[in-house]
C-alpha cells in the first residue's frame, strides 16, 4: 500500500497540523505501507510536484478539503480519498470554522464516481449531526468521526521529580481570551515554566527530543471559548501530551464524555489549577497514578492505530498487521 499524506508542512499558525501528519505516519510505516509526504506550498505553484505525486501512484490519498483542487484528480487513476470535512452547513460559533465552499462541493461531485472519498471530522456527534451530516445525505459520500489521538510509539513514563512547573504548547491568536485568563496568571504564579506558541515554535520531534511534557509538573491544556461553549471538540493535546508523560489539565469539559474523573482533570479557573497542584503537590503518588490511568485508556481506545483502523473499517480494508499492533 502507498499513502500520500498532503499537507501544509511547516505552518507556523497550528501545532497540530504537524503532530497529525506524523501520527498518521508512523502507523502506515510500522504496518509496511509505503508513505509520502507532500506540501500544498509547492503543489500550488508550477512545478514538479503534481508530477511526483502522480508517479508516486498512492493508493491513499490523506488531505484537507480545501485541498482537493490541487491534486491531479483527472490523471489519476481511482485513488480513496480520506479528505479531513470543512463544515458542509455555515457555523458561527467562531471565525476559524470554515465552511465548505461552492467550487468545492462542486469537485467532490465531480470525482464522486471515479474516486472513492471518505469524509472524516474530529468533532463531536453532536457537531456532526448539526453540521456535517448533509456530506452523507446531500452527496451520498462516506463520513466518520475521527477523534484527534496519539502516537502510541512516543510514550515516555511520567517522572516523580519534573524539572520545570508547567509547560504550554500551542498557538495564542485564537484562544487569546482564555490565555490571558489562565495561562499568564499561571506564569506569575509558577515561573519556572516553558512555553512554544507561532511566535517561538518547536517542531514536535524536538518536544521528544527535549522531553518537555514529561519535565513539566503539569502540562494546562486550553481551548477556545467556542470549543468549550459549544462542546465543538476536544483538542489534541488532550492526547498528544499525556502520552509523552505529562500531568494534564484541561479546560474542557466535553472530555469528560471519554476520560473518567480518576483519568483525567477538568478544570476552568486558576483559582482551581492552585487548588489542584497545592493538593498533588502534597500527594506526589497520585499524581503518578492520574497520569498512568491517562495513558492506559489512550492507548486502549486513542491512538493513531485505532484511528486507521476506523478509516480501514469504512474501506473494508483487512490488515493484519494493524490488528496485530492494536492487539499489542
Amino acid at each position: 500500500m502507498k499513502v500520500a499524506y498532503v499537507f501544509h508542512q511547516n505552518n507556523k499558525y497550528t501545532y497540530a497540523a504537524d503532530t497529525i501528519a506524523l501520527g498518521f505516519k508512523r502507523v502506515f510505516l510500522d504496518i509496511g505501507a509505503e508513505f509520502r509526504f507532500f506540501n500544498t506550498a509547492k503543489l500550488s505553484k508550477l512545478g514538479f510536484e503534481k508530477l511526483k505525486l502522480r508517479l508516486y501512484d498512492p493508493d491513499l490519498i490523506f488531505t484537507s478539503m480545501e485541498n482537493i483542487h490541487l491534486l491531479p484528480l483527472d490523471s489519476l487513476k481511482q485513488k480513496k480519498l480520506v479528505l479531513w470535512g470543512q463544515f458542509y452547513t455555515p457555523c458561527n460559533y467562531e471565525e476559524q470554522l470554515h465552511a465548505i465552499t461552492a467550487e468545492t462541493k462542486s469537485l467532490l461531485n465531480k470525482y464522486k464516481d471515479k474516486h472513492d472519498i471518505l469524509v472524516w471530522s474530529q468533532h463531536d456527534d453532536d457537531i456532526n449531526d448539526q453540521f456535517f451530516s448533509e456530506y452523507e445525505k446531500e452527496l451520498c459520500l462516506k463520513f466518520i468521526q475521527l477523534l484527534h489521538g496519539a502516537d502510541k510509539t512516543l510514550f515516555l513514563p511520567p517522572l516523580a521529580q519534573p524539572t520545570h512547573d508547567f509547560i504550554w504548547i500551542g498557538n495564542i491568536w485564537h484562544r487569546k481570551t482564555r490565555y490571558n485568563a489562565t495561562i499568564e496568571p499561571l506564569k506569575k504564579d509558577y515561573p519556572n515554566f516553558w512555553e512554544f506558541t507561532e511566535h517561538a515554535r518547536l517542531s514536535p520531534d524536538e518536544i521528544l527530543a527535549k522531553q518537555l511534557y514529561r519535565q513539566s509538573y503539569f502540562a494546562p491544556n486550553i481551548h477556545t471559548d467556542a470549543q468549550v461553549q459549544y462542546r465543538i471538540l476536544i483538542n489534541e493535546r488532550v492526547f498528544s501530551s499525556s502520552i509523552q508523560g505529562a500531568f494534564q489539565i484541561c479546560d474542557n469539559p466535553l472530555a469528560r464524555k471519554y476520560f473518567s474523573e480518576e483519568e483525567l482533570i477538568i478544570a476552568q479557573h486558576v483559582e482551581n489549577y492552585r487548588e489542584i497542584l497545592t493538593y498533588f503537590k502534597n500527594h506526589p503518588k497520585e499524581r503518578l497514578n492520574m497520569i498512568n490511568r491517562m495513558t492506559k485508556k489512550i492507548l486502549k481506545e486513542h491512538t493513531y492505530h485505532h484511528r486507521v483502523y476506523e478509516i480501514f473499517r469504512a474501506y473494508g480494508i483487512h490488515s493484519p498487521s494493524l490488528l496485530s499492533h492494536l492487539a499489542s
